[in-house]
């Protein structure tokens, strides 16, 4: 009888993390690195928002006007602090919208994000189509990372007249954020017509590529980008994971090697780094980089560290997994560390017995666990307790995340004891789950070794 084809999925203990560790991250919106709030196409639409536009906006009376002069006459010493007590103290500004506004933006550019948001609510709620103001309050809720409640007023921005780069590109970032891929695009491309220099334009359309499946052009887009901006990490590293999602891990670590040796990255791209030059076999190269990352004050997480220990796991590089599982210890070691901990004590041959016996106490602390089923269930299929495992087996079948491999893993079971209507039977449980055409190629050889059987 054929062995099961290695396209299906034959993975030892260790092996299944790759279930839960892949090397590409999530493609969340790159944060808008702080180089933006300074850029001067950011400052010239901000520091224009002083001007007073009376189609849009209050209008202001003599006596207003003449104290938005003197703030501006401060302002223009450099004396923001001086102006913004003697708006906050003038019994003006409660009454005028212009005024609390006025006030909103000296709170802004003072740090105090939320007495600003604070002033720009009070100056829309005296007049609501004040477009400045929505354009503002939504710069301020963007800066405290409340992208929901900004898009609104960014839409109500627009709808008001503003048409300036800014208002657009923070639009194409929230709409990002929702996973609005299309419409992010679209936003993204608009701000780009008034401010085509903005790298966290180019950035957010090259990430809205990424995900509208256009990936070639995202990573053109991020060469102009990187070339803007050699000192920011977090556009090279967007580079490396859309290249190793066209599975070109080479491609990725040139993208990362210079940020690499600017000491950029954090600890995570670093172990990610190392993990691509352990797959190329550069082992001398990873472990330098595998140092790097646990040197400074801030750890890998413990994901980018299973996600290094599968890769090293899979090369039998033992003396490597168990320095990584030492380094990721902890006083009290998590589920997942203790899981692959036994997994290698299993696999490296270490101590197989000390290995068993802990997959064992992790289903008793959680008898619905899948990988730790499984992994038990290996264990005992090559050392003579087939029945137990086939019961642990099946007992992972009712985890929706290992249901699939512990199928497989029945499959492979039943074969080796010629039990082929029982495989058969956990074949078509498997194609239920994941219809590959590896699968159906085999299901048919078993099937002609059923027939000649008989």
């Amino acid at each position: 009888m054929n062995t099961i084809p290695a396209s299906i999925g034959r993975m030892g203990p260790i092996g299944l993390i790759l279930f839960t560790t892949s090397l590409v991250f999530s493609a969340e919106p790159l944060p808008l690195s702080t180089s933006y709030w300074k850029d001067p196409a950011f400052l010239k639409s901000f520091n224009g928002s002083y001007r007073i536009e009376a189609r849009i906006e209050p209008s202001v009376t003599t006596e207003e006007r003449g104290l938005l002069i003197e703030i501006q006459t401060l302002m223009a010493a450099d004396k923001r602090t001086a102006a913004l007590e003697k708006l906050t103290a003038s019994p003006l500004t409660k009454k005028s919208a212009a005024l609390t506004f006025n006030l909103g933006n000296l709170y802004f550019e003072t740090g105090d994000i939320e007495k600003a948001i604070g002033a720009y609510e009070s100056a829309l709620k005296d007049y609501p189509s004040f477009r400045r103001a929505h354009q503002n309050l939504a710069l301020a809720l963007v800066r405290e990372n409340k992208l929901k409640e900004a898009l609104g007023h960014l839409t109500e921005a627009i709808r008001l007249g503003d048409s300036s780069g800014s208002t657009y590109g923070l639009l194409g970032y929230c709409r990002l954020e929702r996973k609005e891929y299309a419409s992010a695009l679209q936003a993204y491309r608009l701000a780009q017509v008034t401010e085509p220099d903005v790298a966290e334009w180019s950035a957010g359309i090259a990430q809205c590529l990424q995900n509208l499946d256009q990936k070639q052009e995202a990573i053109a887009l991020l060469d102009e980008v990187v070339r803007k901006r050699p000192l920011e990490a977090s556009y090279s590293v967007l580079q490396a994971n859309i290249l190793l999602d066209l599975d070109q891990p080479d491609a990725a670590v040139k993208a990362l090697e210079l940020p690499y040796r600017l000491s950029l990255l954090d600890p995570d791209t670093t172990l990610l780094l190392a993990d691509l030059h352990l797959r190329a076999k550069r082992n001398g190269i990873a472990k330098e980089a595998i140092t790097t990352a646990f040197s400074g004050e801030k750890k890998p997480s413990e994901v980018a560290v299973l996600r290094l220990v599968t890769t090293a796991s899979a090369q039998s590089e033992w003396p490597l997994v168990k320095d990584l599982l030492e380094k990721a210890k902890q006083e009290k070691p998590t589920r997942q560390i203790r899981m692959a901990t036994a997994r290698y004590l299993i696999e490296s041959e270490e101590n197989p017995a000390s290995g068993a016996e802990e997959l064992s106490t992790l289903i008793q602390e959680d008898p619905t666990d899948g990988q730790a089923l499984i992994s038990l269930a290996k264990y005992q299929s090559t050392s003579g307790q087939p029945d137990s495992a086939e019961l642990l087996f099946e007992r992972a079948t009712a985890d929706d995340s290992t249901a699939y491999e512990a199928h497989i893993e029945l499959v492979r079971l039943h074969v080796t004891q010629s039990r082929y209507v029982d495989a058969m039977n956990s074949i078509d449980a498997a194609l239920a789950l994941n219809p590959t055409d590896a699968l159906r190629t085999y299901r048919k050889a078993l099937q002609q070794t059923i027939a000649a059987a008989e």
